[in-house]
Order: structure tokens, then C-alpha cells, then sequence
């Protein structure tokens, strides 16, 4: 190939060879990154191990890291592709019993798996598995956005687009794409449970929004939205407390006990659990969740009990930014379309 032409030829592309200015996100990310740098020379790649080999249940942490790694990375570049304008998606059967000839879902279309299993292609950013008994509508397949409707049963989604170009509607609450894998159940009451396994998603209603990262899962109810993020190991107690806290009518007794429960079993990696809470509960309760809170993880310089309890955001943005979780400004920029999405695409 000519050396003029060749696109892998950028001598001057700082991402590339290490020279001239690095953009200003790219500093932040290597300043970031710059604590966990290894002082051992790096293996060969026969040494590597294979992305078989890892643990199925590896630190979810350590899966939120990276996969806020590779959206910072590919985020700038993928935003710029050309996506060609679809009317359908491509349905394949994988029962075992092909539907004669290519099927199509075509948009404000209705599919209903039956007993059957199929799997959608998202144009080309991605693939959703349907399980028997699930019945979904393709809402949108633009140029910019791909947007489905799970009216009930269970999906899984694997997506490489960049964030925010995947959403999947359910009865209560929408679950926007950050570049992931996921699972969502909807049962005929509307209720739904969000289960990510790779990445990062969002799940918004009117406002109230979580972000649920790698081995944590959300609850959903028609009329209240997405509930607080939990790991998936958490024990059965803690998330019928959440479901309390999250959706119960009583503000009494029985709220204050789901309280207690899930403050006295938080861990340290139930800090996603914690600062979620910060938002979702009263003054009083507030206190006390930062009490738990601050045992676990200590807050920065600059953040406060007093601050905390009055719902100040820039001490709630600091905290989170201790966490290991990505950037209160990034998430910000990624999230902002979405933070108001409500089932139908209004805001």
C-alpha cells in the first residue's frame, strides 16, 4: 500500500505513535488510568490468557472500569460513522424451526415468539435474542437511534454502538445502551428486572434514572420507574428490602426496617447501592445512609454529612467520583439525552 494512503500511517496522531499535543480527554483518561500502571515488563502474548479462561464472576468493578475505558475510547470515533437509514430489522429463527425465507420486523411492527426462540439483528450495531413467550414492537430503526418495545418476557442484548444509540422500552422505565450486554425480563403486570453482564445501561423514567454497570441488577414498577442498582450476589433479604424502600407504600415502620436491613449487610462493593439511596430517600434517611456510607468509603475533602443530607450535588458528583465508577462529567455528557425518557419517547 502506498505509504501516503495507508490509514495505519498516522505518525503524527498522538493515540498512535505517543507524539505531539494528547487531547484534553485523552490526558484525563491517562491520569486516570496512571495509579494502575504496571512496573513489571509485559508479558509475551503466548502468556496472555484468553478471554475464555477469565472467571465468569470477575470483579464487577473491574468490569465497570473497563468498559468506561473502551467507551472514552471509542465514543469520539464511532459517533462520526454514517449510519444508513433501516425500515426493518432482520429476524432469524433459532429454534431449530426455520421460518421459510427471511423474515422481517418492519417499524411499529409487532413480533410474538410463542413458543419459539429468535434473534433480532440491530442493523449493525448489535444482535437481542428473544426468549419463547416474549412479544416486543420495533418503535424506531433511524440513523441515529434503534428503539424497541419489550412488552413482556425476556431479551438479552449484546450492543457495540456508541452510547445511547439503543433503547428498549418497557411498561415503567427505558433501558438505554452504554455500550454493553444485558438481559431484561417483563412480566404481564409490567414489572421488569434489568440484569447487565458486560458494560453499562441506563434505566430512566421522568427523571428518576440509574446506572447499572457489570454485575448488577435493577428492579422496575409501572407507575414508580427504576428502583436502586444491586450486585447480583446480594442475598435475597436485601433485595426484597430495596423493593420496600423502592416501591412500598408504607413510610413507616416496615420502610425503616428495609432501611436498617440494607445498611447493616452493605459491603464496599455496594457502594453503587449507597450513593444510588443518597437520592431516593428523606432527609432523616439520608443521614443514615451516609453514616453507612462513610464507614465503608470514606468521602473526599469537601463532602459533608450536612451537605450530603441537604441533597447537595456537587458533594453526591464528588463521592461518586472516588468510586472507581468513571467520571461524574462523562457520565453526565453521556447520559443527559436520556436522563427524562419515559416509555413512547417522550420527555
Amino acid at each position: 500500500m502506498n505509504q501516503a494512503t495507508d490509514p495505519f500511517d498516522n505518525h503524527d496522531d498522538y493515540l498512535w505513535s505517543g507524539l505531539g499535543d494528547a487531547p484534553a480527554d485523552v490526558r484525563r483518561l491517562e491520569a486516570l488510568l496512571s495509579t494502575l500502571r504496571s512496573q513489571r515488563p509485559a508479558p509475551e502474548v503466548a502468556d496472555i490468557a484468553p478471554l475464555a479462561s477469565l472467571p465468569a464472576h470477575a470483579p464487577w468493578r473491574a468490569w465497570a472500569v473497563a468498559a468506561t475505558l473502551a467507551l472514552a475510547i471509542a465514543a469520539p470515533w464511532m459517533a462520526r460513522r454514517v449510519v444508513p437509514v433501516a425500515t426493518h430489522w432482520t429476524v432469524a429463527w433459532t429454534d431449530g424451526a426455520s421460518a421459510p425465507g427471511e423474515s422481517r420486523l418492519r417499524v411499529g411492527a409487532s413480533l410474538d415468539t410463542g413458543l419459539r426462540q429468535a434473534r433480532l439483528a440491530v442493523g449493525d450495531i448489535g444482535t437481542v435474542d428473544l426468549a419463547p413467550g416474549t412479544r416486543i414492537r420495533l418503535v424506531d430503526a433511524g440513523a441515529t437511534r434503534h428503539r424497541l418495545a419489550l412488552d413482556r418476557g425476556r431479551m438479552e442484548a449484546v450492543i457495540w454502538a456508541p452510547p445511547g444509540q439503543f433503547l428498549v422500552e418497557t411498561p415503567s422505565a427505558v433501558a438505554v445502551d452504554l455500550g454493553c450486554r444485558y438481559t431484561l425480563e417483563v412480566s404481564e403486570s409490567g414489572a421488569g428486572v434489568l440484569h447487565v453482564t458486560a458494560g453499562w445501561v441506563g434505566f430512566a423514567h421522568r427523571g428518576r434514572r440509574a446506572l447499572v454497570p457489570a454485575g448488577a441488577m435493577a428492579s422496575t414498577r409501572p407507575g414508580a420507574g427504576p428502583g436502586t442498582p444491586y450486585l447480583d450476589d446480594a442475598s435475597r433479604g436485601v433485595v426484597a428490602a430495596l423493593e420496600v424502600i423502592d416501591f412500598g407504600s408504607d413510610r413507616g415502620e416496615a420502610r425503616a426496617a428495609a432501611l436498617a436491613e440494607v445498611l447493616a449487610a452493605a459491603r464496599e462493593a455496594d457502594a453503587l447501592t449507597l450513593w444510588h439511596l443518597l437520592a431516593r430517600v428523606d432527609a432523616r434517611e439520608r443521614g443514615l445512609v451516609f453514616d453507612r456510607f462513610a464507614h465503608l468509603v470514606p468521602p473526599p475533602p469537601g463532602v459533608s454529612r450536612a451537605g450530603i443530607v441537604n441533597g447537595d450535588p456537587r458533594m453526591l458528583d464528588a463521592w461518586w467520583n472516588v468510586l472507581g465508577l468513571g467520571d461524574t462529567a462523562d457520565w453526565r455528557e453521556w447520559t443527559s439525552p436520556w436522563s427524562s425518557e419515559t416509555p413512547g419517547g417522550t420527555r
